[in-house]
C-alpha cells in the first residue's frame, strides 16, 4: 500500500524561474450568499418583582410578550399573556390573549381566556371568551362573554405606537383601542 521510494526514485525538485516568482492576481472566490432565514426571537418574559411599586395616573405598561405582576401596578397592564402572581396587585386595567390570576385585581379584565387560580381576589367587571374559576378563587363583579376571540386580543403594536387603549365602559360593547391626541 504505502511503501517508502529509495533515494534513487524520488523526483529532484524543479528550479524556479523568474517568471513563476511574479505576483499573480489571487483567485477570484465566489462567496456563496447565506440563506435566507427568518429568526424569530423568543418571546420575552416581563417580570413586575415583589419589591416594585409603580404607581402614576394613565400609566399602561405594555409588553409584546409574557409579563408577570409580582408587585403592585396602579394603572394598566397589557401583554400577550398576563399573570398576577400570588403576591401581585393591580388596580386598573389587565389585558391580554390570556391572563391568569392569583393575586389581586380591582378594575377591569379583558383575555380570551382567563383563569382566576385559588386565592385569587377579583374584584372587576370580566371580559372573556372562556372564564375559569378554581375552588378558592373569589369573584366580586360582572362577567361577560364574547363569543369572538378577536373582539379580546390585544394590538399590542397599536397600543405601544398609539400609548393609549381605552377601557370598555360598563353595559358598553367590545373595548376599541382609540388614539388620544
Amino acid at each position: 500500500m504505502f511503501s517508502r521510494q529509495s533515494p534513487a526514485h524520488r523526483a529532484d525538485p524543479q528550479p524556479l524561474h523568474a517568471a513563476s516568482m511574479q505576483e499573480q492576481p489571487p483567485p477570484v472566490i465566489a462567496a456563496a450568499s447565506p440563506p435566507d432565514i427568518e429568526i424569530s426571537a423568543p418571546p420575552t418574559h416581563s417580570v413586575i418583582g415583589q419589591d416594585l411599586k409603580i404607581l402614576g395616573g394613565g400609566l399602561r405598561l405594555i409588553s409584546e410578550g409574557n409579563l408577570t405582576v409580582d408587585g403592585i401596578v396602579e394603572g394598566d397592564v397589557l401583554g400577550a399573556n398576563v399573570i398576577i402572581g400570588k403576591h401581585g396587585q393591580v388596580n386598573g386595567l389587565v389585558h391580554g390573549e390570556t391572563v391568569s390570576i392569583q393575586g389581586q385585581v380591582s378594575g377591569m379584565v379583558r383575555a380570551v381566556d382567563v383563569t382566576l387560580k385559588s386565592g385569587a381576589n377579583v374584584e372587576a367587571e370580566v371580559h372573556h371568551n372562556t372564564l375559569s374559576l378554581e375552588l378558592g378563587a373569589n369573584f366580586e363583579g360582572r362577567s361577560r362573554r364574547y363569543l369572538e376571540r378577536e373582539e379580546l386580543v390585544p394590538d399590542l403594536v397599536r397600543a405601544a405606537s398609539e400609548g393609549r387603549i381605552e377601557p370598555a365602559q360598563p353595559n358598553a360593547g367590545p373595548v376599541p383601542l382609540t388614539r388620544q391626541g
